[in-house]
């Protein structure tokens, strides 16, 4: 009798523990009652059924710590829809440096969220170009040229960096340190005009970032030791410091593709700013990805793959949303609070159609027919060029 009860009361505490994880598994996975009636659709569509995922909780991967600053980076390797751009965030102390080195295989294009740093840029024909990038700066490295970064003061830099190849990955990135400790110390020798002694002073592996001083005076005093030209075209650039492309309503867009930053001639990037429930309205590039990173606040990000595909995602600060070339998509402003992203892509020629402009640009008989409505309800649509929505009001 007693060997009943307590199978019986085991089998009880069984089921309940299931029904709790159960249910707490719904609550992370299921969208709220608010968030299924804001993302209801004509077609009642599954979200994401059938597609990868476009975001990545990329504000929860964990710090790579070195002597004077951290990174951590998001690809194909952790994010496989973003085949044509991957990101990494990183962080200098006053004083440190991200070592001279190079990129074989992608452009580098960067936004300095917080903080000061020193960009020092070396091209093929042996000019260069040593220039200060504050917050709201960018700067843009062709693939293959050489340069470091150095953080400045006051204050940790923090700063994102964009790359036109999915699958780049920092662990790839060709380090001076790392090439000198793997090249025959006699060929170093005849290289540096070092003797032996002296050639055993550097170090023995991959530095990445070093703090081991000196640090940076004034940019007045940052000259090459050699004889050097000045590059020509600035490859750095004050985003921020620019007034809006498209202002309405405290909603901003700025921009800095090919033709406002000439020497970022494969890649753009932009700010954008929406007020709480404002949306970036529904558009398409034809010609580039889309990569996003969320600088403060929420957002909902929306994705049409064709075929009756589509997906609603959920950002929060630091994390990455990514958009193929061509697909149909928004964001939506999805907080109380001002929204701040970055959002960069793989092409010089920003190019953008969106929905209000083309069907402006269509007869009444072409949409009537489409939308299967009225004339009446015809003259209703979009007429003007526009970007951004603003929230309903009640």
């Amino acid at each position: 009798m007693v060997n009943s009860v307590m199978g019986w009361l085991r089998r009880r505490f069984l089921l309940v523990g299931l029904s709790v994880l159960l249910i707490t598994f719904l609550g992370i996975f299921t969208p709220t009652i608010a968030q299924s009636e804001q993302w209801r659709s004509l077609s009642n569509v599954v979200w994401g059924k059938d597609l990868p995922a476009f975001t990545y909780a990329f504000s929860k991967t964990p710090l790579v710590l070195y002597d004077g600053g951290t990174t951590k980076q998001v690809g194909t390797y952790n994010f496989p829809v973003s085949k044509g751009m991957a990101g990494v965030y990183m962080s200098l102390e006053p004083g440190a440096i991200r070592e001279l080195h190079w990129h074989a295989n992608a452009a580098e294009w960067a936004y300095v969220m917080e903080g000061r740093t020193r960009i020092t840029l070396t091209s093929p024909e042996g000019k260069v170009e040593i220039a200060d990038v504050d917050k709201g700066g960018l700067w843009y490295f062709p693939r293959g040229w050489g340069y470091s970064i150095e953080g400045i003061g006051p204050g940790t830099a923090k700063f994102l960096l964009v790359f036109n190849d999915g699958t780049f990955s920092e662990g790839a990135t060709f380090s001076v340190t790392d090439w000198l400790s793997h090249t025959p110390i006699a060929w170093v020798e005849e290289n540096l005009g070092w003797t032996a002694a002296q050639v055993a002073q550097l170090p023995k592996k991959q530095v990445y970032i070093s703090s081991y001083g000196p640090a940076s005076g004034p940019l007045a005093s940052a000259t090459p030791q050699g004889q050097t030209a000045k590059i020509e075209v600035p490859h750095t650039h004050n985003l921020l410091g620019q007034q809006p492309l498209v202002s309405l309503g405290g909603n901003e867009l700025r921009l800095a593709s090919a033709k406002e930053f000439p020497g970022s001639f494969n890649m753009t990037g932009a700010l954008i700013h929406l007020e709480p429930g404002a949306m970036r309205q529904l558009h398409w590039h034809p010609n580039a990805d889309e990569w996003q990173y969320v600088l403060d606040g929420e957002m909902d990000l929306t994705v049409f793959a064709s075929e009756g595909k589509a997906s609603v995602s959920r950002l929060q600060q630091g994390d990455v949303g990514y958009v193929p070339k061509g697909y149909g998509h928004a964001i939506r402003n999805s907080s109380q609070k001002p929204l701040d992203i970055v959002v960069v892509f793989n092409d010089g020629d920003y190019q953008s159609i969106d929905l209000s402009t083309w069907l402006a640009s269509n007869p009444s008989s072409v949409l009537g027919n489409t939308f299967q409505i009225s004339p009446e309800l015809t003259k209703k649509l979009p007429v003007q060029d526009t970007i951004f929505s603003l929230p309903t009001q009640p």
